[in-house]
């Protein structure tokens, strides 16, 4: 019973979030997870993966990355 009450409860979730999000915004977010054409990995997977060393050029790239995933416009989803 638990499980199933989890699994409804969890479906009404992503059905909430999926119609929050703008179709505009939506259309964009799967055409990201296409891997483009000679590179291994898609752009969320890209951007999944943090640096590999400490340094201060690392924290650069870092900070970067923060910017990129901020500019794709997903934290404009009321998610309340």
């Amino acid at each position: 019973m638990v499980a199933a009450a989890r699994s409804e409860g969890n479906d009404r979730l992503h059905a909430a979030l999926y119609e929050a999000v703008p179709y505009d915004l939506r259309t964009e977010m799967v055409r990201l997870l296409e891997v483009p054409e000679k590179k291994r990995v898609s752009e969320p997977e890209r951007l999944r993966l943090g640096p590999m060393r400490v340094s201060g050029r690392a924290m650069e790239l870092a900070l970067d990355r923060a910017r990129e995933v901020r500019g794709l416009g997903a934290g404009a989803v009321d998610a309340g």
